[in-house]
């Protein structure tokens, strides 16, 4: 799994006025988490920016006034209109307790209904899985050269080995589509026969 540094600072208040005053310095009002124990934080607006605006999960090495931290985000709350960040949650993790949080999925191969002239459709793009940290991989890869015009793969279908995947076993990763233009085609052919 990826891992990416961050130097946060505790932080004494908490409410309303207090958290304007850190966004207004460019910080954002952040929380870690770790068991019944909750850590109040704040962290640089332009240091968590890498770990937010992408499709990756990252492990975070928080460095909380010189003591180290291993985290993930746990939530992330942007302002309604602005969609300004506006406070963090990180959840601490160690290889003693299994955690649940998404992975992206990378799709592999070319599907034989895309080269006959289907469209991959792509239903699902991350998979909610629990397992221990240290052997989480960076991204779940499904492999959908199989896939013929108008074939599914499910997630119970993709062969995830070593996960714990809490999605829906019936939800739909891919799906090739057959164009209008293929199914005309097709059905001309049919009448002719």
């Amino acid at each position: 799994m990826k891992t990416i540094d961050l130097k946060v600072q505790k932080r004494e208040g908490t409410g309303k006025r207090t958290a304007k005053d850190l966004r207004k310095a460019g910080r954002v009002p952040g929380v870690i988490y770790h068991n019944a124990e909750a850590t109040n934080i704040s962290v640089d607006i332009q240091d968590v920016r890498p770990v937010l605006y992408t499709e990756d999960t990252y492990l975070v090495n928080l460095d909380v006034e010189g003591e180290q931290v291993q985290a993930i985000v746990r939530q992330a709350d942007f302002h309604p209109v602005t969609d300004i960040l506006t406070h963090v949650e990180f959840l601490r993790v160690t290889d003693e307790k299994p955690v649940s949080l998404t992975l992206p999925i990378k799709l592999t191969g070319t599907a034989a209904g895309v080269i006959k002239g289907g469209k991959m459709a792509v239903k699902l793009r991350r998979l909610k899985v629990k397992g221990i940290i240290s052997k989480l991989p960076e991204r779940v890869e499904v492999d959908v050269t199989p896939l013929d015009l108008g074939e599914s793969i499910k997630v119970m279908d993709a062969k995830i080995d070593g996960i714990n995947v809490l999605t829906a076993q019936s939800a739909a990763i891919a799906t090739v589509i057959i164009p209008r233009a293929l199914r005309s085609a097709k059905a001309a052919e049919a009448a002719t026969e």
